[in-house]
């Protein structure tokens, strides 16, 4: 059996609290179709299908010709390296400037690349040139402009995105911000009243009517969305938190910002996450004033978020990351839209994207730690471990007093296989955690872990104790306590009720379903088990265990050509050497009948 780490960062976990909550369930199904639909055709960005070149190959060997760069431009698209694909559909409009889905493709790439001049110019020339255009172009044309203070030009685009586009549900509040910035206060909050009467929107409404009051000077009203959303701090993410705690310093309620926070921290136990949040309680962190510029980013910011949460459908989450790109366009110094724009890269395998984003948040920053964090994990996702222990061991002298740090230092060591500083890492953690007057179940279950691997029984067996303490449900530590007692053939029917309870949590986890099997196998019902064992294999087909035990039980009723095949397998699996050992004897003799 194996533990999979995962993150090796506690501290992306989170993120969550970072971003809007994920109630807008009509609305994201919603978008969803549509989405789902365009992605048949091709991308929520454009076009389907490529227009047959019109302009001859270049014959250089130095520069790429039309077929060259689309081929390349096309293979930076598919592994996610928007960066050189700007650069190569560039050169391919070079040759062929009037191809619209060259176009499309263009400013696509551009925009979640954060190129945002070579995204609007490609956006301008598509838009110019198609009937009835995506409106992704427009909303960029009119970004370009917004920037410019160019307001009466920003509305004419804002103002042709169709009612009915996938982007529907954002129009209120990006047609709200722009008449805003066309002076007109009653037009612009009209343009928000969608937004109060939709399922899950009902906290943006709140959000964007504090923000737009505030702008105009109508204070008294913007308290009122704000107190709305403090009422509900329970539920809240910090990136509302930080919008109410804003509005509270700028009108004379810094008093309710301590009480805020206290509530929110209550709520959120994390050290790592009550820091950022108390970092609120500093009105010189925010601006003075609540600009257009500011308004318009916000907006952006959160249709960011909404559409990140889209469950893994790359289409949509490459439209997140354009909107995120032009909410940093507007307000580079949003910092926190930083943070989840380079959470969003990476979770679309763009690392160094991802990491470029974030280096450029500053250590006052809140959003600063939870940045270095994500850039620990991309490197860890790189395979560069050493460079992430580097960089946790930096960040650790820095804050020598935060858990999460010597945590992520301790899940790196052990994802190595270096468990006994993996465990001197983890009760520096847990030292930390006491002094906060916290605790951390994922602390025990993983030294827990580390105490299993170097023959420390009783205080791995203790740990989990106390991790299922903490967390009584959780079905990785029933599954590696109940499997570690089968093992050792202690409390088998304790065993098994817990290998039992981890299956009904977690049926789909491999690791669990082989315990599974391999407790009933242990009781002689080798029948029985054969279905769960196979299971296990088909969810995790590269592990030599599972497969050694698939093996076995292949063995017991008597399929014994599949049993070979499954040893030979699991041999391939880079099995530990006392385990090679043993498939190797079970090739040349079988397994023993009892």
């Amino acid at each position: 059996m194996e533990f999979n780490p995962g993150s090796v960062t506690d501290f992306g976990a989170l993120q969550k609290y970072a971003r809007y909550d994920g109630h807008m369930t009509l609305i994201t199904k919603r978008f969803l179709l549509c989405s789902a639909a365009l992605a048949l055709s091709g991308s929520l960005f454009g076009f389907a299908a490529y227009a047959a070149p019109t302009a001859p190959a270049s014959k250089s060997h130095n520069v790429p010709g039309l077929a060259g760069a689309l081929l390349a431009a096309r293979h930076a698209n598919a592994t996610a390296d928007n960066v050189t694909a700007t650069d190569y559909y560039a050169r391919a409009l070079e040759l062929d400037p009037t191809n619209n889905a060259l176009l499309w493709w263009s400013y696509s790439a551009a925009a979640t690349a954060g190129k945002m001049d070579a995204a609007i110019a490609a956006a301008k020339r598509y838009y110019d040139s198609t009937e009835r255009p995506f409106p992704l172009a427009g909303l960029l044309l009119a970004t370009g402009h917004y920037q410019k203070k160019e307001y009466d030009q920003a509305w004419s685009y804002i103002d042709k995105v169709q009612s009915d586009s996938y982007l529907s549900f954002t129009l209120p509040m990006i047609r709200a911000w722009a008449q805003a910035a066309r002076n007109t206060p009653d037009a612009a909050l009209a343009e928000l009243a969608p937004l109060q009467n939709t399922q899950g929107l009902g906290d943006l409404y709140h959000l964007m009517g504090g923000l737009l009051n505030e702008h105009f000077g109508r204070n008294e009203d913007a308290l009122i969305h704000y107190d709305a959303l403090a009422s509900k701090v329970e539920r809240q993410p910090l990136s509302v938190i930080r919008i109410v705690a804003g509005g509270y310093h700028r009108l004379g309620k810094s008093a309710s910002v301590k009480q805020l926070l206290e509530k929110f921290n209550t709520q959120n136990a994390s050290v790592g996450l009550s820091d950022m949040a108390n970092a609120l309680q500093d009105a010189s962190r925010f601006p003075k004033k609540v600009t257009l510029s500011d308004g318009m980013a916000e907006t952006y910011f959160a249709i960011s978020q909404l559409l990140s949460q889209n469950g893994g459908n790359n289409n949509v989450t490459d439209v997140s990351i354009a909107f995120g790109q032009m909410a940093l366009y507007l307000s580079p110094d949003l910092n926190i839209a930083r943070w989840v724009l380079g959470s969003t890269l990476a979770m679309r395998g763009r690392y160094d994207e991802s990491s470029a984003v974030l280096t450029a948040i500053k250590k006052n920053d809140p959003s600063y730690l939870g940045a270095q964090f994500q850039i620990v994990d991309n490197l860890t996702a790189l395979n560069q471990e050493t460079d992430a222990l580097a960089k946790l061991q930096g960040m650790g002298r820095e804050y020598p007093a935060m858990p999460e740090i010597q945590m992520a230092i301790a899940n790196l060591h052990r994802k190595a296989e270096k468990f006994a500083e993996a465990i001197l890492a983890y009760d520096k953690a847990e030292q930390l955690y006491t002094a906060a007057k916290s605790d951390n179940w994922t602390l025990h279950y993983g030294r827990g872990v580390c105490y299993e691997r170097t023959k420390q029984w009783p205080k791995a067996e203790s740990d989990f104790m106390r991790a299922l303490k903490l967390n009584p449900d959780q079905p990785d530590v029933l599954n590696y306590l109940g499997y570690s007692w089968i093992d050792r053939g202690e409390n088998l029917t304790e065993a098994r009720r817990l290998i039992e309870l981890a299956y009904s949590k977690s049926p789909d986890n491999g690791f669990i379903v082989d315990s599974l099997g391999w407790a009933i196998y242990l009781t002689g019902d080798y029948k029985g088990a054969v279905s769960y064992l196979e299971k296990a294999v088909e969810l995790e087909p590269a592990d030599p265990t599972l497969n050694e035990h698939l093996g076995d039980v292949y063995w017991k009723v008597g399929r014994k050509k599949e049993a070979r095949f499954q040893w030979q397998r699991a041999l391939t699996l880079k099995p530990e050497a006392k385990q090679k050992v043993s498939l190797q004897a079970k090739l040349e003799q079988g397994l023993a009948q009892k």
